[in-house]
């Protein structure tokens, strides 16, 4: 990166740098949200083997399927059955799955909504992991040792994209972004409701512009500018 990025990063992010972070603080917890095409795994999984080279005592785990798998566990649901109720907008689904349990297994969609929002927080407060998708950025929001980053892309790069990786022409390619966007919609509906105020980034990174490692490098850089790996440690005074 040239000096001028990283002096915009440096004095953009120690805006709201606090002067000392505890140890038993909240996070550090990254979370990525992405637009459809822009994957967003492969580039965290890159990112915590970064991080790790660190040298702290904590290992940074990738979390997002795991996310939905773990809040099926809780609610003793199969992960597919819960996967479908969170992506569709129309509450009727609802009744499907409610068919599929007896009266004794029943689960409100209150329930499953609050027990997704409290595995998220419990995950980004216990610190140490990259969260890609899910909302994370939404409930995370008000931690101070979190980055919140959008990948962005045009939609002609994103669309070519598409179409390598699952082998689709132009038309179905655009079918599944649009189908894709309006199921992750409903899911940061599940979340924070109204999610017009939710898409709130501490950086946004168009990958058409940057390659990977760059991406990581950008973010790492800014997880060091904004102190998110700072503890408190014993001072010393000096005569």
């Amino acid at each position: 990166m040239n000096n001028s990025l990283m002096v915009y990063l440096n004095k953009r992010l120690h805006q709201n740098e606090s002067k000392n972070h505890g140890f038993d603080s909240p996070g550090p917890v990254i979370c990525i949200s992405r637009e459809v095409g822009c994957g967003g795994v492969n580039l965290a999984n890159q990112l915590a083997v970064e991080l790790d080279k660190r040298g702290l005592c904590k290992k940074w785990r990738v979390l997002s399927k795991e996310i939905l798998e773990e809040s099926a566990r809780e609610l003793n649901m199969d992960p597919n059955k819960l996967k479908n109720y969170l992506k569709e907008g129309d509450r009727g689904v609802f009744d499907d799955i409610l068919a599929a349990f007896s009266e004794k297994r029943f689960k409100s969609d209150r329930k499953i909504n609050k027990t997704l929002i409290d595995l998220i927080s419990t995950f980004a407060n216990d610190g140490y992991c990259i969260i890609v998708g899910r909302g994370g950025h939404i409930i995370a929001k008000d931690i101070e040792r979190s980055l919140l980053v959008r990948l962005t892309a045009p939609i002609e790069w994103r669309t070519k994209q598409i179409m390598e990786k699952n082998n689709l022409n132009m038309r179905q390619a655009l079918e599944f972004i649009e189908k894709t966007e309006i199921e992750r919609e409903n899911f940061r509906k599940h979340i924070a409701g109204d999610t017009r105020r939710s898409d709130e980034f501490d950086l946004t990174i168009n990958l058409s512009r940057v390659n990977a490692k760059d991406v990581v490098d950008i973010i790492c850089f800014a997880v060091q500018a904004k102190g998110m790996l700072e503890t408190n440690k014993s001072k010393v005074e000096v005569f």
